[in-house]
């Protein structure tokens, strides 16, 4: 059954949001006869948010560029264990550039779709987090999206990396008579990085990024609707 109800809620979620109910009630009716538990699963679809509409109807709109998302989510999560583990080799900067280039490919569509301020952030936000999630990837490429997603983050998943406790069993040590040798040996030594130190500098590197580009984004709006208060107010002048 997983598969026909994969196929029905494709099906329901490429309608406008203002179709969907009456569409899924008619649906699930029509299916009660010879398939009750199909139907009763279709009964239970929840209705997408208008956000969540938006990004099913691009994804049927240009799955191309979608599909192109989500294989470089799928290789930046790859990048980001691999460097949380301590690989090397892994160029983890270049896995995230990557997918910020094809997260703007989309978010440049999504624009075009003459969504609200509000909604379009909601998307935005709904996009950034699925395309990260291994397992919110496979409803983002098919369109099975149905309500808002967000994240503090961007691109990483500062989750990955776990934070280092200190040992208790150091902490009791009584204090140890410190030699010549043993100070200067330590003067010597050359410290050494922790993968999953650079891994989270990197994180909250790109959610600074990340941070200071939407605020880039509401100061634009901002001086848009500024604009549209000063034509508004001079037409109200003019036909007074």
């Amino acid at each position: 059954m997983a598969d026909a109800l994969v196929q029905e809620t494709q099906k329901l979620y490429g309608l406008p949001p203002a179709e969907f109910t009456a569409a899924r009630n008619a649906r699930a009716k029509e299916l009660r006869k010879d398939d009750p538990a199909l139907a009763a699963a279709v009964a239970g679809l929840p209705k997408p948010s208008v956000a969540a509409a938006a990004l099913n109807g691009l994804v049927r709109e240009d799955p191309s560029e979608v599909r192109a998302l989500v294989q470089s989510g799928k290789r930046l999560r790859q990048a980001q264990e691999r460097a949380v583990a301590g690989k090397k080799g892994v160029d983890l900067n270049a896995a995230v550039q990557e997918h910020r280039a094809a997260l703007d490919r989309v978010q440049r569509d999504l624009r075009r779709r003459e969504l609200t301020g509000a909604t379009l952030e909601k998307a935005i936000q709904t996009l950034r987090v699925t395309s990260v999630d291994p397992e919110l990837l496979p409803l983002l490429e098919r369109g099975l999206l149905h309500e808002d997603l967000s994240a503090a983050g961007f691109g990483l998943d500062p989750g990955l990396v776990p934070v280092r406790a200190k040992p208790a069993a150091a902490a009791k040590q009584p204090p140890q008579p410190k030699s010549r040798a043993r100070s200067k040996s330590k003067s010597a030594a050359k410290p050494k990085h922790d993968p999953r130190l650079r891994a989270r500098l990197q994180a909250a590197e790109s959610a600074l990024a990340d941070a200071e580009k939407r605020a880039g984004q509401a100061l634009h709006d901002l001086e848009r609707a500024k604009e549209n208060v000063e034509r508004a107010q001079q037409a109200v002048d003019e036909a007074g």
